[in-house]
């Protein structure tokens, strides 16, 4: 009887082996430092720094434009007289100013 019971506890050994290395690679597979589930947590951040990357690349691009409107070679006497009395809330003698009465908010 005992023997038999080592027979066959020797038959199992083998299988079991195996069956528990492949367990083993099966679950770091889906949880593991590289598995399914880290993949996943690594696209969405790609996704979110691809984002951030496109709003701020279009950013710099909006300041590369207007900087290369000011720049002394492409800067039209027109955009710049526009520019600066915009900024300095000045009119031009020759414009027709009309004053609107201030908005009243209703309730």
């Amino acid at each position: 009887m005992l023997r038999f019971l080592r027979n066959r506890l020797l038959e199992a050994f083998w299988p079991s082996v195996f069956l528990g290395i492949t367990a083993y690679f099966a679950w770091n597979a889906v949880h593991g430092h590289s598995g399914l589930e880290a993949q996943a947590v690594q696209r969405q951040e790609l996704a979110t720094a691809q984002a951030q990357f496109a709003a701020v690349d279009a950013q710099r691009q909006q300041w590369e434009t207007r900087i290369s409107d000011l720049s002394a070679q492409s800067i039209g006497p027109d955009m710049l007289d526009d520019q600066a009395r915009r900024v300095l809330n000045l009119a031009n003698p020759g414009d027709l100013v009309v004053q609107l009465p201030p908005a009243t908010q209703s309730k």
